[in-house]
């Protein structure tokens, strides 16, 4: 569209005003030479003048709402709202201090962090530190639900545990994306319970990629800048497909500082899936190990022992003295392949090594002396650090012990006295000192007739019980999970 421009067009028009315009006028109006403003009567303009009012009306002026176009859909809110269902919150009742000699003086210590679910059936993976020493070990979905959670096995190698839940109906379930495809400034969401406040959403960037925090011999983290606090571990980190890309596991804040300083540490979804897969199927993760001690190669390193380029794992010694296969490796040697695939570090020597297959043989890329070389070793079984299978059966008891104490106008009321935090009850919110009021619709007088009710609803197989209780003046519904909870497979 052809343009108009002008300089000094006033507000308001009046009898013999002028407009001076450049060169670019009404092609009807005569032009003045090149260099000189027209001066052009406002009386003949007038028509001129009402449509370039016109044209700018029909430019500014708003039409009907067709016409504007919509804004771009948001891809953190596409991905959320397609994966958020399968992250679910986790809460561990752990064990009553050493100190805490009255199981009554307070409640069970509970502890919150985040999962997600892989497997319909209700396979649930999360980080082994937010489920370690728990007596007990609950499952709380995006929908309400809560589940008591069998604590299948943990990994002794890594910070990951496997959970599983008997939903009694398939669930959402997430997929793992390629963590070696990641790259430095890719963008990620974090979902998670931060602090308890459930299914918080964050987003940032991948900062950095094969972090070694000292957590493990296979340390391979992406480190994020999406805010990762406490009660995060455990949580999907999610690129924008929607793909689990990592566990956020570890936050990063100095001094007593304790929430989110833009450092939080995910463990890589490929090693997520190798580890989930062998614990669900072995119930251990069976690493193998090369019976060697290893160091980095930098490029000052690499030039000191005559190493074309940097890179790989440089021999220190061999850790199994007297083992002929392990003497076939000289000090100074530099392992630059693993059965064909380059060996990045001794950490990416120690993953490749804890991937394959115990007792088999692998082929060494061995730079030694000026030349290549091709040494064969075995894979040994690398001992788990901590026991890997750890087993909860559901709670054989309540855990709810009650009391009588006197109310408003002479009425005895029923008081929580003391839970037990190895009890079905524990995680459901009750607290010492709720008064009970009724049991689904029953109204309660004494603590026999509370334990009476609910004993009838656990023998008549019955998962949960309604509790009426009044907390500082307030009454409010909680729902408690009986014991013995019987496993009931998923529908298909």
């Amino acid at each position: 569209m052809p343009s108009v421009r002008g300089t000094n067009f006033p507000t308001s028009a009046s009898a013999g005003a002028t407009y001076h315009f450049s060169p670019a006028v009404p092609p009807s109006l005569p032009l003045a030479p090149a260099g000189r403003a027209q001066v052009i009567p406002l009386t003949g303009l007038r028509g001129h003048a009402l449509a370039v009012f016109l044209i700018i009306a029909v430019l500014v002026l708003p039409g009907p709402r067709a016409a504007w176009a919509d804004p771009p859909p948001d891809p953190i809110a596409d991905v959320v709202a397609k994966v958020r269902n399968a992250v679910v919150r986790i809460t561990s009742v752990q064990p009553k201090k050493k100190n805490a000699t009255d199981a009554g003086v307070a409640d069970p210590p509970i502890e919150v962090g985040s999962g997600f679910i892989i497997d319909p059936s209700g396979l649930v993976a999360t980080n082994r530190h937010v489920v370690a020493n728990a007596t007990a070990v609950f499952v709380g979905t995006p929908d309400g639900s809560r589940y008591r959670a069998e604590l299948i096995v943990m990994a002794g190698e890594t910070d990951i545990a496997l959970l599983r839940i008997y939903p009694g109906k398939p669930l959402p379930v997430l997929t793992f994306g390629d963590s070696d495809a990641v790259r430095v400034g890719d963008s990620v969401i974090a979902i998670g319970d931060p602090f308890g406040f459930g299914g918080s959403v964050s987003a940032g960037v991948v900062s950095a990629t094969n972090r070694n925090i000292q957590e493990s011999p296979f340390d391979e983290y992406i480190q994020t800048d999406a805010a990762i606090n406490h009660g995060s571990s455990g949580g999907p980190l999610f690129n924008l497909s929607g793909q689990v890309i990592g566990m956020d596991s570890v936050l990063f804040a100095p001094g007593t500082y304790a929430g989110s300083a833009g450092v939080g540490f995910a463990i890589p979804s490929n090693v997520l899936s190798f580890v989930l897969t062998r614990l669900e199927k072995d119930g251990q993760v069976a690493a193998g190990r090369l019976a060697l001690l290893t160091q980095r190669v930098p490029e000052l390193m690499a030039a000191a022992i005559g190493v074309p380029d940097p890179g790989g794992a440089l021999v220190i010694a061999s850790t199994a003295p007297g083992d002929a296969a392990a003497g076939s490796m000289q000090p100074g040697d530099v392992i630059k392949t693993f059965d064909g695939a380059v060996v990045l570090d001794p950490r990416d020597l120690a993953r490749k090594a804890a991937a394959a297959t115990v007792g088999s043989r692998v082929a060494l890329g061995v730079y030694r002396m000026g030349q290549m070389t091709t040494v064969e070793l075995p894979i040994l079984p690398l001992a788990a650090a901590t026991p890997t299978i750890k087993r909860s059966p559901p709670a054989a008891i309540l855990g709810l012990h009650l009391a009588l104490v006197p109310g408003p106008a002479k009425k005895s009321r029923v008081v929580v006295d003391a839970l037990d935090p190895s009890g079905s009850v524990a995680d459901s919110g009750v607290k010492k000192g709720d008064l009970i009021l009724r049991v689904q619709q029953q109204l309660i007088l004494t603590p026999e007739q509370a334990m009476a009710e609910l004993q009838a609803r656990t023998e008549a197989k019955h998962p949960y019980a309604a509790l009426l209780i009044e907390r500082d003046k307030k009454q409010s519904w909680i729902a408690i999970a009986l014991p013995n909870e019987p496993p009931r497979e998923p529908r298909t």
